[in-house]
């Protein structure tokens, strides 16, 4: 697991992104934060969970978790004291078929494009999906090392999904096409959240969700 400070000036509360397969900190690295310290995480080929040592000293620790991240942060956060978690545009069962995503089409289009010798990312490929993430400092990731993190999770989050960490709220973008909204809204609309919300599966192109959800 990759773990960057995107801040780290002293400040009394702390976000801590955990983000979605094949992401780099570029994902979140623009958004306007102010009067926060940020780290963000990604990259889940090996996994362990975050000891509360390492976000020690902070008044509150908001979690916000994307997509493959969601499950991730169940797996990672659940020693954490958090003040407050979000999850957009995923659920704690990535893999299931009432709850998740398309998989199997995922991994189709990972390996079409390794077969063509494309090293684009499928979050940046033009599509609808690509067109709203920046560009930044941190290094695209290769195509080996996402397929090779989305074997891993895909194998992990079969044998170890669970539901452990109290959400406090969850949105779910109304024209994702990762994880189909039907099946977010039957996932947390049982748990009772759920704010439907417009946009793609990236879900800080537009980050006032997430700037309401810090007081900001």
């Amino acid at each position: 697991m990759e773990k960057t400070w995107l801040v780290r000036e002293g400040n009394r509360d702390l976000v801590l992104f955990i983000l979605g397969w094949a992401a780099t900190p570029n994902a979140v690295c623009h958004l306007p934060l102010a009067g926060f310290d940020v780290l963000a995480c990604c990259d889940y080929r090996r996994m362990e969970p975050l000891a509360a040592e390492e976000v020690a000293g902070y008044r509150r620790l908001y979690l916000i978790a994307w997509s493959y991240g969601v499950w991730a942060a169940e797996q990672l956060c659940h020693g954490l004291p958090l003040h407050r978690a979000v999850a957009f545009n995923g659920t704690p069962f990535p893999t299931d078929g009432r709850y998740g995503m398309r998989l199997r089409a995922v991994q189709r289009s990972l390996r079409a494009m390794a077969a063509a010798g494309q090293e684009k990312s499928p979050f940046n490929d033009g599509s609808q999906q690509g067109r709203y993430i920046p560009d930044g400092p941190y290094a695209e990731r290769s195509l080996h090392e996402r397929m090779a993190e989305l074997d891993a999770l895909a194998g992990a989050s079969v044998a170890h999904s669970c539901a452990r960490l109290h959400w406090d709220a969850a949105y779910i973008a109304d024209k994702d096409e990762i994880f189909p909204p039907a099946r977010m809204r039957a996932y947390w609309g049982g748990v009772g959240l759920g704010t439907e919300i417009a946009g793609y599966h990236y879900p800080f192109a537009d980050p006032a969700p997430l700037l309401r959800e810090l007081g900001l």
